[in-house]
């Protein structure tokens, strides 16, 4: 019962532990924005990464992309087609009272080619915010504003134009408002600033959410991270494979010469028994001894240059450096089982061959097994290397990521977590495995 209740327990937190993430990855990856206000010659709740867009770099026109257009109460929006893209990119918003004679005047919104240091240096400019561009105050004073208020008289009507920080360089959001000049000033600035809180979109993503977005989302760029998780494990599985059939012969040979070489007669026998020996003494030193990614380059560009299958030769060059370590776990379990076994196989008619066969090498592998699953978690992180003969693993499929977004966290942590995650899984199955293996033996 106490059992059922811990692992009631464990879900539990499992499961709030994954809402407090899911909260705080809520929260954190959109700013909501305020309704822009005009208080005191200031504006409040605007930010300029609110007002998304871009400007071209051949100095032509510039434009903006706005989200969550809408008219002021009483005036009607128009707009300007899209681009030849097909992309919602507006050049311009143009917002027209619905009832000339109740609301006169129009507004339009477009982007300026001016910094906002350059509009405060229109006639009857004054900075109305903090944050952006630096100007300065008429004491000479250095100051910061997101929003320039330009008043202006002109053709019989009251303009007032109000110029908003971009987050692109040489480029603003302009809204400039024609009313008649029987209108109050404060009126043409309430529908400025009307105009001006419809063209600020009502969320942003974060830096940490664009980034994710950029680097996963985009072009599905999170397939090479899939693709390369499937060829990492084809590589590891195989490789695992190749190395128990190489490491059970050479230990059965290693195994054999160490238990019989002293009470063997000459002969043939003995001789080519000594002869395998020593090649497997040689493999095992020279394969132990060099790095893997140098094995691995000179199985790709040396033994087999004529191919370029990296899949295949990454499973070969791994499966002959687990074989290696392999061998020497199967040896240290055969030494282990005692020489009565032998003995008593050899008794009841078998040869040495039979005895090491059905009585010998089963009790070996099941005292090494768990050394043998822990042999396949190494292996998994040892072909993170694999992209150096041009295999596209995991590793390689995160860089490939990097190299397209020049971002490296987002794509370097995600590999490194996969791994991680994987490691964890298959450290908890040789938990179990051992478990189980102690269990039997009662």
């Amino acid at each position: 019962m106490k059992s059922k209740t811990r692992r009631w327990l464990k879900i539990g937190v499992a499961v709030a532990v994954a809402a407090v993430i899911a909260v705080i990855i809520y929260f954190t990856s959109f700013y909501h924005a305020d309704v822009l206000k005009i208080e005191n010659g200031k504006v409040k709740g605007i930010k300029p990464t609110w007002l998304v867009g871009q400007s071209s770099e051949d100095g032509g026109d510039a434009y903006v992309k706005l989200a969550d257009v809408s008219a002021p109460k009483d005036y009607k929006a128009d707009s300007s087609a899209a681009d030849p893209d097909g992309d919602p990119i507006t050049t311009f918003f143009l917002f027209r009272g619905k009832d000339t004679e109740k609301n006169p005047g129009e507004v339009l919104v477009t982007p300026e080619r001016i910094t906002l240091k350059e509009a405060s240096a229109m006639d009857g400019a004054s900075p109305c915010g903090i944050l952006a561009t630096d100007t300065k105050d008429a004491e000479g004073q250095e100051e910061k504003t997101s929003c320039v208020l330009v008043r202006e008289k002109k053709d019989g009507e009251q303009a007032v134009s109000l110029y908003l920080a971009s987050p692109y360089q040489d480029a603003c959001i302009g809204v400039h408002v024609s009313m008649p000049e029987t209108s109050t000033e404060d009126e043409a600035v309430a529908l400025a600033q009307a105009a001006a809180a419809k063209v600020t979109p009502g969320k942003q993503m974060s830096p940490l959410a664009a980034d994710f977005k950029l680097n996963f989302l985009d072009d599905n760029r999170w397939t090479y991270l899939l693709n390369g998780l499937i060829v990492t494990l084809e590589i590891t599985l195989a490789a695992v494979v190749i190395g128990v059939v190489i490491g059970i012969l050479v230990a059965t040979v290693r195994s054999t010469w160490d238990q019989n070489s002293e009470n063997m007669r000459k002969g043939a026998g003995k001789t080519i028994l000594g002869c395998l020996n020593s090649v497997c003494k040689f493999y095992l030193t020279v394969i132990r001894g060099t790095p893997v990614v140098i094995q691995l380059m000179i199985m790709y560009y040396i033994i087999f240059a004529s191919s370029r299958n990296g899949v295949l030769i990454a499973m070969l060059a791994f499966g002959i450096n687990s074989g290696a370590y392999v061998a020497e776990i199967i040896r240290g379990g055969i030494m282990s089982v005692d020489r009565g076994q032998l003995e008593a196989g050899r008794s009841l008619g078998f040869n040495y061959v039979q005895t090491m066969r059905h009585i010998i090498i089963p009790q070996a592998m099941k005292s090494v097994l768990p050394a043998l699953a822990n042999e396949f978690i190494v292996l998994l992180k040892e072909t993170s290397v694999s992209g150096y003969v041009a295999v596209k693993d995991l590793t390689k499929g995160g860089d490939i990521i990097r190299g397209v977004t020049y971002s490296a966290f987002m794509p370097l942590i995600a590999v490194a977590l996969i791994y991680l995650v994987m490691v964890m899984f298959f450290t908890r199955l040789v938990g179990k495995l051992e478990r189980r293996l102690r269990a039997s033996d009662h």
